[in-house]
């Protein structure tokens, strides 16, 4: 016989399925989520998992608590973050990844993981449970199922906080080749330690010390790359630098002054004009002529109008009055 109140345990699939939708919608929308990055992230994810399916196959998983935790956290640790930098260091290597899209390949291992696994991959055994009379799914009050998908939806937004974070440094220890970066991902796999340990205190307890940690991972994740790499998050101050925008002289190339990293505003992009090498903050407008990844733009330099490619990072060196040197 059918429980109504069971329909509400779709909710966290769903919620979490729009999640990290919607996340992988931004960074598409800023233009760092590329195919490449899609496939590259699902080769890694699934070949982790399948790397995990055939290890506990054949080889039994240890009695003890602390040797259990250990058994699940080594293999995240290993076959997860290990993997994820491995496909990382390759696709870097053939110029398919850049730093700036390593916020876009975290989400996207995030996806693979919750939205896809644990979401759309899940919600048909879940239906047909439900609808079957939902065995095994803890049926109370109201209040006891709400509080039940609000902790397991927590579960998933802690594990969406993790993947994202390793998949960041993965890709800062392959662009920079410097440990410290892989070391500061590896330990993150180590979360799933706590698996064993899950029933040792009540569950909200338990999602409250997960989600900790998971944040933990994130903080650790933006302050050591926030320095380095301030356009992974949207922070355009530190010094400027000069650059040569081609401009011949009596002395030579003209230096103008420009903004490094300095990422897009929100809604805008950066064009690079083809005729006067200009780059300029524009409007973000996909309902322009499109000519493969090139928009049709005015230049607001010289006037003239053409197909410009666009980005979210380039040093802009329009308007005028930010141009010369002092």
């Amino acid at each position: 016989m059918l429980n109504e109140l069971d329909l509400l345990y779709l909710a966290q699939p769903l919620i979490i399925i729009a999640a990290t939708t919607v996340l992988l919608v931004h960074y598409y929308w800023e233009r760092a989520l590329t195919s490449a990055v899609m496939g590259l992230s699902c080769l890694a994810y699934f070949t982790a998992i399948a790397g995990k399916v055939v290890f506990q196959l054949t080889v039994g998983v240890p009695s003890y608590p602390i040797l259990e935790g250990l058994y699940f956290g080594l293999q995240t640790s290993i076959l997860e973050v290990g993997l994820a930098y491995v496909v990382a260091a390759y696709a870097i290597s053939k110029a398919q990844i850049l730093i700036e899209q390593a916020p876009a390949y975290g989400a996207a291992l995030a996806f693979w993981e919750n939205g896809v696994l644990l979401g759309v991959l899940a919600i048909p055994g879940l239906v047909f449970v439900i609808s079957t009379g939902g065995s095994g799914l803890p049926s109370g009050s109201l209040g006891q199922v709400v509080g039940l998908v609000a902790l397991g939806t927590l579960e998933r937004v802690s594990s969406i906080l993790v993947h994202f974070s390793w998949g960041i440094l993965v890709v800062a220890a392959a662009v920079s080749k410097r440990a410290k970066f892989l070391l500061a991902a590896l330990p993150m796999g180590l979360i799933d330690s706590l698996v064993p340990f899950a029933g040792a205190i009540s569950l909200a307890e338990f999602e409250a010390i997960v989600f900790a940690l998971s944040a933990l991972c994130f903080a650790v994740t933006y302050i050591m790359t926030r320095e380095e790499w301030p356009s992974l998050w949207k922070d355009a101050t530190g010094p400027s630098r000069l650059i040569d925008d081609g401009r011949a002289t009596a002395h030579g190339p003209e230096p103008v002054l420009a903004r490094p990293l300095s990422p897009a505003s929100p809604g805008t992009v950066h064009a690079h004009c083809p005729k006067c090498k200009v780059v300029f903050e524009a409007e973000r407008n996909p309902l322009l002529p499109h000519l493969g990844a090139l928009q049709l733009r005015k230049c607001p330099a010289c006037g003239k109008r053409s197909f410009m490619p666009s980005d979210l990072t380039s040093p802009l060196t329009w308007p005028e009055e930010n141009r010369r040197l002092p």
